[in-house]
Parts: C-alpha cells; sequence; structure tokens
C-alpha cells in the first residue's frame, strides 16, 4: 500500500481556536496554570482541567497549529491522559546545551530486521559474520551489547515499540491478536512535534497509524501473493513472482530488501529536495525471516565455510517449559520431535537452512549498507539519528528447534546500534536496552517526554558519554515474564506456575535450571518479587486516565499517583531491585 494524501504539500490549516467551534466557548490562558495549550476550547479546557495533576505543560508550537485535524478525543488522550512533555531545557555540556549541540530536532531513521540473530553481527563478536556495514554503524555509534526485545514474538514486540508499551497492557500478546487501538502511537506525537513520517516495509502491530504520512507497506510473508501489496505490485511488469524458499535466480535488485531500501532512500531525497522540518523514516526490513531466499551469489556464500555450532543435546526439547512447548505444538510429541532431529534428512535439511539463514542476513546487511551510503552522501548523516535493531532472534535448532517463543538469548536478546556522529559517542559500548527503550528515545530526541512510556530514553545520557539507565532487561511472552541481569535470568510462567533460574555466566547455554533449587532459593525469591513487582504494576492505563478524568473524588485523587501511570518509574525500579541482587552475587 502507497498512501499519498499526507505529504507535507496536502497538510490542512487547522487552527483549533473559537471560531472552528464557538458553541464551545471562548478560550482562556492555561486555566490554573494546568499547561493547557491557549487554543483548546473551553470546554475541552475543563476536561483536560479535570486532569492537570497529571499533566506538565506543553508548549505548543508552530506545528500545532497546522497539524492534520486529530479528532479532540485523540488530542485529549495525547496531552492529558498520556502526559506528553516537551523537554524544553536539557543538561549543559561544557558550557553548550544539548538543544544547542544537536538542533532542536534531529531527523530519525529506525532500521529493523525480522528474526535476525546477534551472532550475525561481526560487531557482537561473531567470527563467522559478514556484516561489514553494520560494523561500520557501529563503530560510528554505541552497540548494546545486552539489548533485549520487548517479546520474542513478532507483533507484540513491534506493537510495544509502536505504542512504547508491555504487552500487557497494549493488549497484543501473541501474533493475530489485535493490540489495543485506543493508545496514541509513536508517529502520532511525533507528527505534533513537526514531523514527516514515514513507514515502509513490514508493519505487523495492527492498523498503520493514521499519523503517518506516506506508507509503501509490504506483506508480512514474503512468499505471500498479495495483489495490493507495494512490493507484488512493483515485481509485476518484471513478470517475477514474489520470493519462495532457497536461492533465487531473480535479479538482487528485485528482491524485497532492495525494493524497501529504494523506496526509502526515493522517499528520503524526495523529502529532502520538497520537504520541511525534521522527518521519521520507518524502514522495517523483512529478512532474514523466512522463506530463506538470498539471491545470486548470496546463497551460496557461506557454501564451504564454516556456521556458528548448533547449541543442542539430547532432552532439550522435552526440558522447555509447558507455555513454550505448547505454543511451538511440541506438548505431547516431545520424543517424537527429538527422534526426527536425527534423521539425516534432518540433518541436511537443517545444514541447507543455515548456509541460506546467514547469507540473507549477509544480503541485507549489503542492502542496510547501501542506505547507510545515501546518508553520507547525500549530507544527512551528521543531522540523523540511526537506530538499528532486529524485533527478536532465531534459534535456528539452538536447544532442537527453529523457532521463536522463548526466552533463550538466541531468541530474546537482539542486535541494537544507535548512531549520529557528532552528537553520540562513537565506537562505544553499553549494556543494557528492550525495545521500549526505543521508543522512549526516539520521542527524547524529538523533544519529548512521555511519563507513560514503558522505557528508557537513551539519547541523552548518550549525548552526555554516561552509562545505560537499565540495569538489567525484561519482557514478556503469552502469559509469562523474564528478567535477565547480567548473571542471572528468571523465567515465570504465570498459568503453570512453573519457573526457571539460570546462571547465565556459569551455564550460558542455560541448562542447568536452578529454580528449584535450595542453594538458590534467596536468588530466585528476590528476582522473582523483582519480577512480580514489576508486572504488578502494568497497570492498565487507559482505564486509570478514565478515571483520571471522570471518576469520583477518591479515584481522581488517586490514580494518576499509581505506579503504572508512570511506565518509567516502574522500568527503574525493577532495575534498582535487579541491581541491588546483582551486586550482592557478583563472583
Amino acid at each position: 500500500m502507497f498512501r499519498t494524501g499526507r505529504d507535507a504539500s496536502k497538510k490542512l490549516n487547522h487552527s483549533c481556536d473559537d471560531s472552528r467551534d464557538n458553541t464551545l466557548g471562548s478560550s482562556t490562558s492555561y486555566p490554573d496554570n494546568s499547561g493547557i495549550p491557549l487554543s483548546i476550547p473551553r470546554k475541552k479546557q475543563l476536561v483536560l482541567q479535570n486532569q492537570a495533576h497529571v499533566c506538565q505543560a506543553f508548549v505548543p508550537d508552530s506545528s500545532f497549529h497546522s497539524m492534520k485535524p486529530f479528532t479532540w478525543k485523540k488530542i485529549i488522550r495525547i496531552y492529558a491522559c498520556h502526559v506528553e512533555i516537551p523537554y524544553t531545557v536539557l543538561e549543559e555540556r561544557g558550557g553548550v546545551s544539548l538543544n544547542q549541540q544537536i538542533g532542536s530536532k534531529p531527523n530519525i531513521i529506525l532500521i529493523t530486521t525480522d528474526t535476525q540473530r546477534c551472532d550475525t553481527l561481526g560487531c557482537m563478536g561473531s567470527p563467522y559474520a559478514v556484516s561489514p556495514h553494520l560494523d561500520r554503524l557501529a563503530a560510528e555509534g554505541v552497540l548494546f551489547e545486552e539489548a533485549y526485545t520487548a517479546s520474542p514474538v513478532c507483533s507484540p514486540a513491534r506493537s510495544s515499540l509502536i505504542t512504547g508499551l508491555h504487552t500487557p497492557v497494549h493488549g497484543c500478546i501473541e501474533n493475530g491478536i489485535k493490540r489495543k487501538e485506543s493508545f496514541q502511537t509513536l508517529p502520532d506525537l511525533l507528527k505534533l512535534q513537526g514531523y514527516t513520517n514515514m513507514m515502509i516495509g513490514k508493519t505487523h502491530f495492527g492498523p498503520v497509524p493514521e499519523s503517518f504520512d506516506i506508507v509503501h507497506e509490504v506483506s508480512g510473508e514474503k512468499s505471500a501473493d498479495a495483489a495490493s501489496d507495494s512490493y507484488a505490485q512493483f515485481l509485476q511488469p518484471h513478470g517475477v513472482p514474489r520470493g519462495s524458499h532457497g536461492p533465487q535466480s531473480r535479479p538482487e535488485e528485485l528482491h524485497m530488501e532492495a525494493f524497501l531500501i529504494d523506496r526509502t532512500i526515493e522517499e528520503l531525497e524526495r523529502f529532502r529536495q520538497t520537504g520541511d522540518g525534521p522527518f521519521f523514516s520507518y524502514c522495517s526490513l523483512l529478512s532474514p525471516h523466512s522463506p530463506l531466499d538470498p539471491p545470486g551469489d548470496w546463497a551460496h556464500l557461506y557454501r564451504g565455510k564454516p556456521l556458528p555450532p548448533i547449541d543442542y543435546r539430547p532432552g532439550d526439547i522435552a526440558a522447555l517449559p509447558v507455555q513454550t512447548k505448547r505454543l511451538l505444538g511440541f506438548l505431547g510429541g516431545e520424543a517424537e520431535a527429538e527422534a526426527a532431529l536425527q534423521s539425516p534428512e534432518m540433518q541436511q535439511k537443517i545444514d541447507e537452512e543455515r548456509r541460506l539463514y546467514y547469507g540473507l542476513a549477509a544480503f541485507t546487511d549489503a542492502q542496510i549498507g547501501r542506505l547507510l551510503d545515501y546518508l553520507d552522501a547525500s549530507g544527512l548523516r551528521e543531522s540523523t539519528l540511526v537506530i538499528f535493531t532486529s524485533d527478536h532472534g532465531e534459534q535456528l535448532y539452538d536447544h532442537g528447534f527453529s523457532d521463536k517463543h522463548n526466552y533463550y538469548d538466541a531468541t530474546w536478546r537482539v542486535p541494537m546500534i544507535m548512531s549520529m556522529p557528532g552528537t553520540l559517542p562513537m565506537g562505544e559500548t553499553r549494556d543494557f536496552a528492550v525495545w521500549t527503550d526505543i521508543t522512549a528515545t526516539i520521542l527524547g530526541a524529538a523533544g519529548i517526554h512521555s511519563r507513560y512510556v514503558h522505557g528508557h530514553d537513551l539519547f541523552h545520557p548518550l549525548c552526555r558519554g554516561e552509562r545505560s539507565p537499565r540495569h538489567c532487561a525484561v519482557g514478556t511472552l503469552y502469559r509469562s515474564a523474564a528478567v535477565a541481569t547480567k548473571r542471572w535470568k528468571l523465567e515465570y510462567y504465570f498459568e503453570e506456575r512453573e519457573g526457571r533460574l539460570y546462571d547465565r555466566l556459569n551455564d550460558p547455554s542455560e541448562r542447568t535450571d536452578l529454580f528449584g533449587s535450595i542453594q538458590y532459593m534467596d536468588i530466585k525469591n528476590e528476582l522473582l518479587e523483582a519480577l512480580l513487582s514489576w508486572r504488578a504494576n502494568l497497570s492498565d492505563i487507559e482505564y486509570l486516565t478514565e478515571v483520571t478524568g471522570g471518576g469520583g473524588p477518591v479515584a481522581r485523587r488517586i490514580a494518576p499517583h499509581t505506579l503504572g501511570m508512570s511506565g518509567e518509574d516502574n522500568e527503574r525500579r525493577l532495575s534498582e531491585m535487579a541491581q541491588r541482587i546483582e551486586e550482592k552475587t557478583a563472583l
């Protein structure tokens, strides 16, 4: 799908003054210092004023008066219910404010891949990887060595990215389950700050927000026959079908990843020539997700070359948690699944799949390199924050299966790089980050502080050369949750009342479960308390904001102070608890 009616030239001049709605009374100036914008009609102000105790000042700029005509309901939710606060004063470094160093609103490019393991990147320490361009990006930025997705499944993770919320709050806990559409999204907030928003590639987070100005959407499955798909339409004149599993004879330039990078570059160049203000471009690639279809010589890149060894031992499938076995379809058939792995035919299939996977990852790196080259050549590089990551990893037969839906590092841990030469450090590493931090970081770079987002703005700490504010990772998977520190990983499955505890330093393969060990009972209990406290504090923000605005006096008094109304505080509390546990058990 290509959405054309949203570029800057077609914006409506929609000023929210009295002449637009005379029935609502006159506007007033910031009643009771609540921070409600001057141009909101009086009755709307009264609605917001009821929620003023959870608001801080919004400073409208020209983009507010020229923005697209969002409904008042949307405006109220964005500014009152979810408490969006532009940064107006930033810390100084060397006598120069960060505003002056970076400009008020940098351009932002988010590049995501699908199902990409950390061992496909040389900068992550893999001697098997062919990734010169992502390695270059890491050398020009900050590499997060302990980055984790919000949920090791496509749609839940992507819904967390677009909303900044963990899965129990936005509602998408598994592929095929829709997220709640009442929450505002990342492009909604960027739009109100004057950004032109571009969405190019796979979405898989539900309806595409109306605040995306330019959309080239492709099907989530590369082999799907979707006539309305932007990529399918592109292929029609060439007489080439969409990709299927295995090596592809079609030219590289007709591969989906090349198509998406081409569209991204075209839209960026068009905006550079004719656009105004900053842009946010979300380039969402599909590889190295199946079908494994590297074109041409990329399919044979790893022929005769060593691959990362498979981390598998007999009994691995039987040892999986019940929820994981149920999600993967192994429950009750563990022995058959283990036996199937041993056949010569299966061993040959596994070897072929893995070579194609790493070849496709290398091809994807080359395509990302073309985008980075464009940014250098166009002069956009130093004014643009570039973030690279993947929605989740892939087992690729580690522990006996090839899928996601688990908390092993091969799947839950993801690559993550943030780069903006001249603003962020170059060639440095940090420890922990979570996918919801990406949302908070993009908003922070755009000058927005969102009180409700379940993440930390990493942009400003990086600008100051500081470490990550996180001391652990946290995430969810269907009806479970997990926390990982440098040494420990604890998983808890609520419906089965089943847990796992691993010593990551002494058991990096995560095979010795310590959850039931008396020796490690204190560590388990402290980590479990931290995780369950975090999970309990993931309040239903949508419900609480309705209570805050329209409930009784006690509800209005208490709801804004519920910890779930401040997502960053909940994340920080978990980090502090995890840090204390880590310090107590340091070797």
